[in-house]
């Protein structure tokens, strides 16, 4: 029984339960209105190098105790390199077939290096945060009379547009650190660290560092957008929130998320490439990519939509009949909220049972295999132990005398009473 307790409560937190992605190497979140208003999704782009220099050598020497912060933020509408790259981006949306346009650009980028006695991480932080509108591909109505069950008319929301993916360099103007190449990490090894990069030049190493970091590409790629989790919620308010142009409104927001590992998504592992490498000694390079992850709320009850084999949203300002509203993995919510009372039924059960098996051990016939319970008679602890090692046997366990025991149920009763507490039968003589 104790087996099959554990077995259902397993699986109920698998079913219910998912794992949280560590520093994803992509991450999106975008908030997409029905008005078509500009948005201002927020990518992160990550990668961590890890190079082990335990036998020694020239790298344990450039590395060894470094720590080093490269950090700086740009805007195209300041800076001519920053506007270039937002038109390399603008092209990479449209070759997803995206009616979106990026009308302005924020860029922050961050290089920490970190050098210990045996190894040096090198981790890459770019975060692309650009303004986009034309993202609406059909007008909706905001009536409830017409379209599907009542909910009006859906609109059309591109969302392909949050899966570009840039071949080529991104080169920005800075004034502190003059111009820097963001989008492969072993540019930036072969500007500020030269001598890291006259080692692995040539090497399978360098192949690894060679792999672009602007990839938002892998969001669809892990998991199609049909396949996110999702869920509505008629009562989402946005407060505070000047750049999604909503402050305090309630409104009705459907929430589809990606890069966890659930039942339906399966398990998303973190991706490991290593490479050995030699130059003066030997050394070795390890990089490490965590799944993707992204975000979107989408205003009104939406769901995953396919324009001409790119990724979309259907949404209605209200809730439409015959439109489920569903959470993680597409279980509805009254199965969820049903999950929760089967976990509850589960708790009452266990605490049920186990107060009936303490109350049957400590009551236990005489005629069963292991005899009737026998109470240890009082002493203090550290004389039975001594007892215990002087005659080198086991304390004896004794009744207590003032008990006496109902041959008809088994149970123990005070001597001051001549009937059993228990069944009622009378004391023997």
């Amino acid at each position: 029984m104790s087996k099959f307790l554990f077995v259902c409560a397993i699986s109920s937190m698998l079913i219910s339960g998912m794992i949280l992605p560590v520093w994803a190497t992509t991450d999106l979140t975008a908030y997409l209105p029905i008005s078509g208003n500009a948005i201002t999704p927020n990518f992160k782009f990550t990668k961590i190098i890890f190079i082990d220099y335990k036998n020694g050598g020239k790298l344990e020497s450039a590395l060894n105790g470094k720590n080093t912060t490269i950090s700086f933020s740009t805007d195209s509408s300041d800076n001519p390199s920053t506007a270039n790259f937002m038109q390399i981006l603008d092209n990479a949306i449209k070759a997803q077939k995206s009616s979106a346009t990026v009308t302005n650009l924020k860029v922050n980028y961050i290089v920490q290096i970190n050098g210990g006695s045996d190894e040096a991480s090198i981790t890459y932080l770019v975060q692309v945060i650009p303004t986009i509108i034309g993202y609406v591909m059909y007008q909706g109505t905001n009536t409830v009379n017409a379209g599907i069950g009542g909910g009006g008319t859906p609109f059309i929301l591109d969302a392909s547009w949050a899966g570009f993916d840039i071949n080529q360099d991104v080169t920005l103007s800075t004034p502190t650190y003059g111009n820097l190449e963001i989008n492969y990490p072993i540019s930036f090894i072969q500007k500020e660290l030269p001598v890291v990069y006259g080692a692995i030049k040539g090497s399978n190493a360098e192949k690894l560092l060679e792999e672009n970091l602007l990839d938002a590409s892998t969001l669809f790629k892990q998991q199609p957008l049909s396949s996110w989790d999702h869920l509505f919620d008629p009562s989402y308010i946005v407060s505070g929130a000047t750049t999604l142009q909503y402050t305090g409104t309630k409104i009705a927001v459907t929430t589809f998320s990606s890069g966890v590992s659930t039942i339906q998504a399966g398990v998303m592992n973190a991706k490991q490439e290593d490479a050995d490498f030699t130059s003066d000694a030997v050394y070795h390079l390890r990089t490490i990519e965590q799944p993707a992850s992204g975000t979107f709320d989408v205003e009104g009850q939406a769901q995953a939509y396919n324009v001409g084999g790119a990724p979309a949203f259907t949404t209605t300002p209200t809730a439409a009949a015959n439109v489920s509203n569903t959470t993680a993995g597409g279980i509805s919510g009254m199965v969820m909220y049903g999950m929760a009372a089967f976990g509850g039924g589960i708790a009452v059960f266990v605490f049920i049972w186990s107060n009936k098996k303490l109350k049957s051990d400590k009551n236990r016939k005489p005629d069963a295999p292991w005899g009737p319970v026998q109470y240890e008679q009082r002493q203090q602890w550290a004389d039975k132990f001594d007892g215990a090692v002087k005659s080198n046997t086991i304390v004896v366990m004794e009744k207590e005398e003032k008990d006496w025991l109902c041959f008809k149920c088994g149970y123990y009763t005070l001597t001051s009473q001549n009937h059993c507490s228990n069944c009622g039968a009378a004391r023997p003589t």
